[in-house]
């Protein structure tokens, strides 16, 4: 038995203790063509089957556009093309994560190491670099123009798809080539420099050498240049946020982007985003009418039965009395148009007369949220003094006076509030 209360108690713990962990969900954001996942959460909690590298498609996503309280936030634009805009969330620029090191050991690294010019050179081929040399010259000139193309055609499409990485890739194809030819020429020219001096004149040796030399520099600058400027990511992140403890109903965004031609916002594409808050606790004030039960009585005197005496009644005031008032109110924050809450403040009746009311509502709506509520009143209230009854007959004295006494009581209400606390927003940043 203490076995079991003892495993009871181990998984209770450890139930309370992921509820209570803190986790980061990241908001996605497609920047291509709108579809039905262009705005989701993906959430960094997978299942046990799942590999942190699988695709982003294959991640748990969040139904409705919202994070828990205790969680941490951080945003992720995909599919956005860095080569005609740059990102900005409320205003602040995104860092586009790119390991271009990475990219180029990944892509070319070990292919460097494989083909790197060590074969010996016989004249023959030492020769022919009057021939290579301006051949290689033309078509690195060529390469240059297509590259030039590449770019002006994808700098003007407003997000960047699959036939990118294709053409990118044949392109990356043909500079590693031409590099690598311009590689070996220069090992070719410093080999043959040695072994066969006699084979050009000083004139052709010069001109091989000028060749060889603007050809290397060339094939290096376009490789890195194409390296640097077209292999990333096209994922723009911003670091987690943390929001915890906060009196805020969501988290507002905006995404933007500025054409680098002309450093110009699009302000059509401006777009401004709501996260709602969930879990935690959330104040409010709110103020409206009321009805309450509780109110002062009301009698009336007749002449009674006996001269000297007068038959006290009391008047039909109905069964409730109308008030206004306030309420601060105190909720669970839930994803949902309709949220319960717990309401405490005053209100002041017809009679000028303030009481206490203690109840429960339902919060209706998201912007603009009306507030239904009901509960228990308590407050100061006129009754017939101990003694007296209704319908009774008494001697009042010569003024009549109908002896009243002030009585601390219970009632109940029903309320209908307007909460005046506007969506607390705090920025994305």
């Amino acid at each position: 038995m203490k076995t079991l209360t003892k495993s009871i108690v181990i998984c209770v713990f450890a139930f309370s203790t992921s509820l209570m962990a803190q986790h980061t969900k990241v908001l996605t954001v497609d920047l291509s063509s709108p579809d039905k996942d262009a705005v989701i959460f993906e959430d960094n909690r997978m299942d046990n089957s799942q590999n942190p590298k699988t695709e982003f498609n294959n991640k748990r996503k969040s139904k409705w556009l919202s994070v828990r309280s205790g969680d941490l936030i951080a945003m992720k634009l995909v599919n956005g093309n860095p080569l005609k805009y740059n990102y900005r969330v409320n205003g602040a620029p995104v860092t586009l994560f790119m390991n271009t090191d990475g990219i180029n050991a990944l892509k070319i690294g070990s292919e460097k190491i494989a083909e790197a010019p060590k074969e010996e050179y016989d004249i023959e081929t030492y020769k022919a670099l009057l021939i290579e040399n301006p051949k290689l010259k033309e078509n690195l000139e060529k390469l240059d123009i297509s590259i030039d193309k590449f770019e002006l055609v994808y700098s003007n499409k407003e997000s960047l798809g699959n036939d990118f990485v294709k053409e990118r890739d044949v392109l990356f194809d043909l500079v590693k080539n031409l590099h690598y030819e311009a590689e070996k020429n220069k090992s070719c020219f410093e080999h043959g420099e040695i072994e066969y001096k006699d084979a050009f004149s000083e004139k052709e040796k010069e001109k091989a050498r000028v060749d060889v030399k603007f050809n290397f520099d060339k094939a290096t600058a376009i490789l890195k240049n194409f390296e640097g400027k077209f292999f990333f990511s096209n994922e723009f992140y911003t670091l987690p946020m943390e929001h915890q403890g906060k009196n805020i109903d969501a988290i507002e965004f905006t995404v933007k982007r500025i054409n680098k031609t002309n450093n110009s916002e699009d302000e059509n594409f401006s777009s401004k985003y709501k996260v709602w808050i969930t879990g935690g606790l959330k104040i409010d004030i709110s103020a409206g009418i009321f009805l309450t039960s509780l109110f002062d009585d009301v009698y009336e005197t007749k002449d009674g039965t006996d001269a000297a005496k007068k038959m006290i009644l009391k008047k039909n005031a109905g069964t409730y009395d109308f008030a206004v008032g306030s309420t601060i109110n105190t909720g669970f924050r839930i994803n949902s148009w309709v949220q319960p809450n717990l309401n405490f403040g005053f209100i002041f009746t017809q009679n000028q007369k303030f009481q206490l009311a203690l109840g429960l509502g339902l919060v209706l709506g998201k912007e603009e949220r009306w507030i239904l509520s009901g509960g228990l009143t308590m407050g100061v209230v006129d009754r017939l003094r101990e003694g007296y009854y209704n319908g009774g007959q008494y001697n009042l004295g010569n003024d009549g006076q109908i002896p009243m006494v002030k009585q601390f009581k219970f009632g109940h209400f029903f309320g209908i509030t307007y909460n005046l606390s506007k969506v607390n927003t705090i920025s994305f940043k």
